[in-house]
């Protein structure tokens, strides 16, 4: 058995641009690392898999720092290193030819002026103010149902957060800094329904038995088959190993 907690990351100082925590964000991290060291059972291998973005990276950080602290030197649980993993990363956005990490594409929307081409014209259709609602705490609801030719899918979204689950060791608690748009995919392909936007360190939990996984989030909990195929329409690469290019028609 494996165990994978999907978290997504402390309050950033905003969604203009792929940047770090506020003060609040990261206490929020600190808080988190306590109730996790915690609860982490006798003897557990914990691996620290996490988005490569600014805020992701920032609470993994205070995530480890905290759990060494709290755990201590005689602790018989194993804290692993940082290890950066694209499969957690943020919502892509195509851009310039490859997928972008969506915040890190506002500042070349906000520098543009005057007739807009179209994709700074679907990015405003999703991010009406760029970033300041979803700072605090608003859902990015349009995405999660409506068709888009330049951000991800939610679906492509929540096997991408499969293929990184997938990857983890047996025996291994691994806590993944990751982001809102993939958690939110993740646990509503596993519920069934659209579960609404997590809070800051708010986590989606999954426990691998085999060929089978069980998904809780918040008072609900499912029990999914590990996805084994890829389907036809999706680009193995992509998913495993975080390939960015477009492709030329």
């Amino acid at each position: 058995m494996s165990r994978v907690l999907l978290i997504r990351h402390g309050e950033t100082h905003g969604y203009f641009d792929d940047v770090g925590l506020t003060d609040h964000g990261e206490a929020q991290a600190r808080a988190k690392g306590k109730e996790l060291a915690a609860v982490l059972p006798a003897g557990a291998r914990v691996t620290m898999p996490h988005a490569p973005t600014a805020r992701g990276t920032a609470t993994a950080v205070t995530l480890r720092e905290v759990l060494l602290a709290e755990l201590g030197p005689d602790s018989d649980v194993a804290v692993g290193e940082l290890v950066p993993d694209a499969r957690f990363d943020s919502l892509q956005f195509l851009y310039g030819g490859e997928a972008r990490e969506s915040s890190g594409v506002a500042k070349h929307r906000l520098g543009l002026e005057g007739e807009l081409p179209d994709w700074a014209r679907a990015f405003d259709r999703f991010d009406t103010d760029f970033g300041a609602g979803s700072k605090l705490g608003g859902p990015i609801d349009r995405w999660m149902v409506s068709t888009d030719l330049h951000f991800e899918p939610p679906q492509v979204i929540a096997y991408r957060a499969w293929a990184g689950i997938r990857a983890q060791a047996p025996g291994t608690v691994a806590l993944a800094s990751s982001h809102s748009a993939l958690l939110r995919a993740f646990a509503s392909a596993a519920l069934g329904h659209d579960v609404g936007e997590p809070a800051n360190l708010e986590h989606v939990d999954v426990e691998v038995h085999g060929h089978r996984a069980t998904v809780t989030y918040r008072d609900e909990q499912a029990e999914v088959d590990v996805p084994a195929e890829v389907p036809p329409w999706l680009d193995p690469a992509y998913l495993d190993r975080g390939e960015r290019a477009a492709h030329r028609w």
